[in-house]
């Protein structure tokens, strides 16, 4: 019984003292892309390119953003192919370094090559409850100039302490285009998340 007794407060003091905290910064790694390095198509440690459509490709262009962007951005290069219907696509992805019930905030800096339809969009998808949520917007809408930044983003609760974030670049109608991103920020946030 005495062992139990001393057992007892240990546990309690290690259950109110986790050895784990959340990050109080960004839960996503290179958001500005200034590592300089072109994100592989798998096993990446930070940014992974996945789910090619058409005759789709990428590259790290420069310079980046205009709101505060460094030397570099992501730009997703769509093209259809010959056998896609009309599509192109590709998707960049990170695992975040997220506390699950904890919310967080994403504002994301894109640039579409052409606006003249709204045959393309970029979206960004992150996890809401036990699904994905996500925030898309079209070349065609809101009166877009051709090459100029502008932000998107929302709000989350995370789910796990890996949840996963995902940009996605899209074509249709064999429309092309070259969407660019930078200063991708996904921060803490104290509001109420959506």
């Amino acid at each position: 019984m005495r062992f139990a007794l001393v057992l007892s407060p240990l546990i309690a003091l290690t259950l109110a003292n986790p050895t784990t905290s959340c990050p109080t910064g960004s839960v996503i790694k290179d958001g500005g892309f200034e590592s300089g390095k072109t994100p592989p198509t798998s096993g990446g440690n930070s940014w992974t390119v996945i789910s090619f459509i058409g005759a789709s490709t990428y590259a790290l262009t420069s310079p980046g953003s205009t709101h505060n962007g460094g030397q570099y951005a992501f730009t997703a290069i769509l093209y259809p192919g010959p056998y896609s219907g009309g599509a192109s696509g590709d998707t960049l992805t990170q695992t975040m370094n997220t506390c699950a019930g904890h919310n967080y905030s994403i504002a994301v800096d894109y640039t579409f090559n052409a606006t003249v339809s709204n045959d393309c969009a970029v979206s960004i998808q992150y996890p809401y409850k036990t699904t994905t949520g996500s925030v898309t917007t079209g070349s065609g809408i809101g009166g877009e100039t051709p090459g100029v930044w502008y932000t998107t983003g929302a709000t989350f609760q995370a789910v796990s302490s890996a949840d996963p974030f995902s940009i996605v670049f899209s074509c249709s109608n064999g429309a092309n285009n070259r969407i660019g991103v930078d200063n991708v920020k996904i921060l803490p946030y104290a509001g109420n998340a959506y």
